[in-house]
């Protein structure tokens, strides 16, 4: 899923550290991110990083918080069974919202609203990069200007996730300012969006920066730190620079090849959030070598992870297998990591009768044990590094591996449109799925129903099990059902091994000890609580 990810208000302050010699007419300089937005609405964005920036100067129902638990925002609790949010049949979901919350325009923001911003993300004129969840809502209702109520077709139990919470892909929208457009696509909200948040937009200057400016009339109060200025700059280095010459206060989201460098400069904070971020090697179970179990398995243990880790990430990174984060309340405690083992490779190899040759590459019946292995520069950073490290290992199991570069655009596109990974022409493909929220939801990525041209599941692996266990999880609200259906899950990946996760991203951050309160969400936006930031003098 390319998505472009939520506590009480006395839960939140305890987050925030201590109050001394800040200023609201403060201003905090900081660099980092994806660069360039392509829009300030994330509604029709395709860059994750402009969901997390949204959290700035838009709302959400639900929020994550650094602990990685649903938390009230708009909505004033979380829906449950035991508050009567949720129904005995789980298809009806009760919203209360926060009295007293009003647009920065000074309108008061109403259910119709939310109601709206449902509309415009099932809007089929939109140009929305997912729907996912979504669809799984028949209707939604508004009785009350403080009340939202959500019919379901079926029990859904990530739909507090995927409703505006840390898993929906737009914060809510304006109704009084956008219900005229037949689209949103080019509307000029998006480059000067008005919402609910903390902060304002004020300014965008293309290539240059974006300026927000602390919103007086937030519910919580107008933000301790008066003005955020975003630096665009597209370089790492020069973005280190920045940080390192003060012209920034933070650095977020730092590219971990750049981590030595950061480490030697004197008076920086660098923290690691573990996010839900996989980085992984796909494999196409239709092609007729990695089809083999036994070949996908020998892979997997010709690589070195730690080693790996350490040189593209410069141990930012954490070993994790499976399909679920290792920080996340899902993963499987129990499964087994699978270990660096070149003997054990070599012993499946040879029986899937791929034979040995005297310093070269194995062959079976006169076919030389060659692989392709696609990646997307563009969409990963340091993914020439890791296919070379990776080619390197798997030559010393007598696997033959040649790297070929694709263009983002065309390793994720639709099969009818010449996709790499919808269409099958791959073998391996080194790639990272980022997904934004704490639901633990993957029938997008492993469900038999999401074969391409259906979805995404471009391994091509249908396990019956699995697909049973997915798709039971997503009808309970029970945790410990999920949880032992979600292990099932993991456990199967384990044996059939449709992808081998590398590494689990521990995002680096980085800035001056005076700003006091970042504590991300591993599982949302690092913004969910800059309303109480603070800045010393």
């Amino acid at each position: 899923m390319r998505l472009v990810a939520f506590a009480l208000c006395g839960v939140l302050l305890c987050t925030c550290g201590p109050v001394t010699r800040t200023s609201t007419a403060a201003t905090l300089t900081f660099t980092g991110l994806g660069g360039e937005p392509d829009s300030l609405n994330p509604l029709v964005s395709s860059l994750a990083d402009v969901y997390a920036l949204s959290h700035l100067y838009l709302s959400y129902l639900l929020e994550t918080d650094d602990r990685g638990r649903l938390v009230p925002e708009i909505a004033d609790r979380v829906p449950t069974r035991e508050n009567g949010g949720i129904s005995a049949d789980g298809k009806r979901i009760v919203y209360h919202l926060r009295h007293g919350v009003r647009w920065q325009d000074g309108v008061p923001l109403r259910a119709r609203d939310v109601a709206f911003s449902f509309s415009a993300v099932m809007n089929p004129a939109n140009a929305v990069p997912t729907r996912l969840g979504l669809t799984e809502i028949a209707s939604v209702e508004t009785p009350r200007d403080d009340t939202v109520v959500v019919h379901l077709r079926r029990p859904f139990s990530p739909i507090l996730a995927y409703f505006f919470g840390s898993q929906s892909i737009a914060g809510l929208l304006p109704e009084h300012l956008l219900g005229r457009y037949r689209d949103l696509n080019h509307v000029p909200y998006n480059a000067l969006p008005v919402g609910s948040g903390p902060y304002r937009v004020v300014e965008w200057k293309r290539g240059e920066s974006v300026t927000f400016v602390a919103n007086p009339s937030y519910w919580r109060g107008k933000p301790r730190i008066g003005r955020l200025v975003y630096r665009i700059v597209a370089d790492p280095n020069a973005r280190l620079l920045q940080l390192e010459s003060g012209a920034a206060d933070a650095y977020f989201d730092v590219d971990p090849q750049i981590l030595p460098q950061l480490r030697s400069i004197r008076g920086i904070r660098i923290d690691l959030t573990p996010v839900n971020d996989l980085h992984v090697i796909r494999f196409n179970l239709h092609d007729p070598v990695v089809g083999d179990v036994r070949v996908r398995r020998a892979i997997a243990l010709s690589i070195d992870r730690t080693q790996l880790i350490a040189a593209a990430t410069h141990g930012s990174g954490l070993i994790v297998d499976g399909d679920q984060p290792r920080n996340g309340w899902a993963y499987d405690r129990n499964l087994a990591e699978l270990p660096y083992d070149p003997a054990a490779a070599k012993t499946l190899l040879d029986a899937a009768g791929w034979r040995a040759r005297a310093g070269g590459v194995r062959e079976k019946m006169g076919v030389p044990l060659e692989l392709t292995l696609a990646i997307a520069p563009q969409i990963v950073n340091g993914s020439a590094l890791v296919a070379t490290v990776i080619q390197q290992e798997l030559r010393g199991a007598g696997i033959g591996v040649t790297i070929k570069q694709v263009p983002s655009v065309l390793l994720w596109a639709p099969a009818a449109a010449g996709g790499i990974l919808a269409s099958g022409r791959y073998q391996l493909a080194y790639d990272a799925w980022w997904v934004l929220g704490p639901d633990p939801d993957d029938t997008w990525n492993f469900g038999c129903a999401q074969l391409p041209p259906s979805g995404e599941n471009f391994y091509f692996w249908c396990n019956r099990r699995a697909d049973a266990a997915m798709y039971a999880a997503l009808t309970t609200y029970s945790r410990p059902a999920r949880v032992r259906d979600y292990a099932i899950v993991q456990r199967e990946i384990g044996r059939d091994l449709p992808e081998f996760t590398l590494w689990q991203v521990r995002m680096p951050n980085a800035y001056r000890p005076r700003l006091r309160g970042v504590s991300p969400s591993p599982f949302g936006s690092l913004f969910w609580n800059a309303w109480s930031w603070t800045l010393d003098g």
